[in-house]
Order: structure tokens, then C-alpha cells, then sequence
């Protein structure tokens, strides 16, 4: 924000031994609004990521049961 980002995100991947190296399973994008500051902003990507989450689960799964 302090540079006049207009968007930012999440990412879910794979954890390994380096930090955010693993393949990327999802993204998603999070708009930048006017007047948001650290917390607004905050509180938006964090309920993205909580469905990002469950969204990702649920493909890894459904995957895995038609295998």
C-alpha cells in the first residue's frame, strides 16, 4: 500500500524445506480499495485465503476419489 499497490493475493502450495519454493496448487487476487489501510485489507485476503483454502482441499480430494 505504501507504494501504491493496486492489488495484492493469496497463494496455497506445497510447503518445502525453502520458503514459498513449492509448486503453486492456487492464487487468487485481492483489490487494493480506496481507503484501505493494513487492517481492512488484512481482513479481506484472510477470508480469501480461508475459502482459497477449502476450495483447494476439496479439488485435491475430488481428485483423488476418481483416480
Amino acid at each position: 500500500m505504501a507504494y501504491g499497490a493496486k492489488v495484492t493475493g493469496c497463494t496455497v502450495h506445497v510447503a518445502t524445506e525453502q520458503v514459498d519454493a513449492g509448486p503453486i496448487l492456487a492464487q487468487e487476487a485481492v483489490d487494493v480499495l480506496p481507503g484501505d489501510d493494513q487492517s481492512t485489507l488484512h481482513e479481506r485476503i484472510k477470508a480469501v485465503e480461508r475459502r482459497l483454502y477449502v476450495d483447494t482441499i476439496r479439488t485435491i480430494l475430488q481428485r483423488e476419489r476418481v483416480s
